[in-house]
């Protein structure tokens, strides 16, 4: 499988240049009916809003509708997030095409995982299968289950499902998020890393990255060794082969 190439910013750089960079990362822009935009806004980590916004900038000539969607999780709903993050506030630039949505208002749609580790089927919303771009917006950081939370992590947020710390957990989040790459497949991932971005196509290798600049040695991330694994390929042979452009 090719290994995708991710390209290193500083934020402000990301900012004013954010088509151009996507551009050396391999994104190609092109016309969308229906664009999932993926903060994790729910968890401990939330990404600048500046970044978003950059997001939807970029978004707005290219796509019909666009949904910046999240599910619940213990300790926060996504209305409440909306509007203390300012998201809400951020969308009455964008009337009428885009929204803020609670993705567990959608009907959910279970999808079958091919050769699972823990998870024969995955309760996904509507939105999820819909949409004709998935762009995920994380912030990097460290997590006490998994090490690295960062664009894979920020998957598991997609689950409709309402317990989803005592459904998933004791199956092994690592498993669990290694069962949700098999079936959810980004386009974009723009990661927030503090003073840095990092964009990417592909979450696993922008992960590698992410892991690195907050000093994590990525070969001890459990769910990164799995996604490399699923693909057929060691982990320690992306990250050698993984280029920084």
């Amino acid at each position: 499988m090719e290994i995708k190439p991710v390209t290193v910013c500083n934020k402000k750089e990301a900012l004013d240049n954010f088509s151009d960079l996507l551009s050396r990362a391999g994104f190609a822009p092109k016309n969308w009916k229906l664009a999932l935009v993926k903060p994790n806004i729910c968890g401990l980590y939330h990404p600048d809003l500046s970044l978003l916004k950059r997001i939807m900038d970029f978004l707005e000539p290219q796509a019909e509708k666009v949904i910046i969607g999240e599910t619940e999780s213990m300790i926060h709903s996504p209305q409440e997030q909306f509007r203390r993050l300012g998201i809400y506030e951020l969308l009455k630039d964008f009337q009428g095409w885009a929204e803020a949505k609670n993705l567990f208002s959608d009907r959910v749609v279970k999808v079958r995982v091919p050769s699972p580790h823990v998870i024969d089927e995955l309760p996904l919303p509507e939105t999820v299968i819909r949409c004709d771009l998935l762009i995920n917006l994380p912030r990097v950081g460290t997590h006490s289950t998994t090490r690295l939370t960062c664009a894979l992590k920020n998957l598991f947020g997609l689950l409709s499902e309402k317990r989803k710390h005592s459904t998933y957990h004791p199956l092994g989040v690592d498993e669990v998020i290694a069962d949700i790459a098999k079936v959810v497949k980004t386009d974009l991932n723009v990661v927030d890393a503090g003073s840095k971005v990092i964009l990417g196509l592909d979450p696993l290798t922008v992960d590698i990255i992410a892991s690195k600049l907050i000093q994590i040695n990525p070969l001890d991330v459990k769910h990164l060794r799995l996604v490399s694994e699923d693909r057929g390929q060691k982990l320690e042979s992306v990250i050698n082969q993984l280029r920084v452009i």
